[in-house]
């Protein structure tokens, strides 16, 4: 399968603290939090400008139903901006999450900066293109990430092992709210004509260093070309990383 290249750079971590205040949730409490056994964190950088892009997309959307899905397997579906120039504006694509492929290549875990392109628990992975299994990474444990929502706000916390940092200020939370089920109809670029499916897209996005920024709006993961869709379902997906080095240290997802 062929895949599409560029080339560039950007982006170790966090906690404590973060308070996401959302306009209407349940009052019932609800924690999301991570587990013991290790979590594969499955990255997919992808565009709805790249032809080869869309089998990439259909393979994601089969671990929709997996039995291990949020807590063996969390899957993040990425759209970059650089095959916008062919014509079509990807309306789920931020320079956010180009500039996060690029920094992976930059800090050398991965070789290339393509699409599609994969990156498993921060490292470049090509087993896709020869129909390999996910490898499953053994990482040490570094602590529990806890996402409790009540009364609309969403408190994060991250309490760490086995390091020195016991105040988290050199991390970096994110959250993702992922998209299922949405389709678009392309008009032009390399896959005019067709009407694609995304799951696991991320529609919404926004990190924060602890030490400067405390609270956030839910309203602010919403990406500004991304407003007008309907997912037939969400997700929240939470995780930690070191500043500089986009790779996950902690993740933590569920339905939402």
């Amino acid at each position: 399968m062929p895949f599409k290249t560029l080339s560039q750079s950007l982006f170790p971590a966090l906690a404590g603290l973060i308070i996401f205040c959302s306009q209407s949730q349940a009052a019932e409490q609800v924690t999301i939090t991570s587990t013991a056994n290790p979590t594969t964190f499955l990255e997919l950088y992808t565009s709805q400008g790249c032809s080869s892009c869309p089998p990439a997309e259909r393979w994601i959307s089969t671990f929709t139903d997996d039995e291990k899905l949020w807590t063996d397997l969390i899957p993040i579906n990425f759209h970059v901006t650089y095959w916008d120039y062919l014509g079509w504006k990807d309306p789920f694509a931020s320079a956010v999450f180009s500039k996060r492929q690029r920094t992976y290549k930059a800090l050398g875990k991965s070789r290339i900066v393509a699409t599609p392109g994969f990156m498993v628990n921060g490292s470049g992975w090509q087993g896709w293109f020869y129909k390999q299994t996910i490898p499953i990474t053994k990482t040490p444990y570094l602590g529990n990430l806890k996402a409790t929502i009540n009364n609309s706000k969403i408190n994060l916390e991250y309490d760490t092992v086995n390091t020195k940092d016991k105040t988290n200020q050199n991390l970096i939370a994110h959250v993702a709210l992922l998209g299922f089920g949405i389709e678009t109809q392309i008009h032009s670029g390399e896959n005019a004509g067709h009407k694609l499916k995304h799951d696991f897209v991320v529609i919404g996005y926004e990190q924060s260093n602890m030490q400067t920024k405390r609270q956030l709006s839910l309203t602010d993961l919403t990406l500004p070309r991304a407003k007008k869709i309907s997912p037939t379902k969400q997700a929240l997906v939470f995780w930690v990383s070191k500043k500089g080095d986009p790779t996950p240290l902690q993740v933590a997802a569920d339905w939402f």
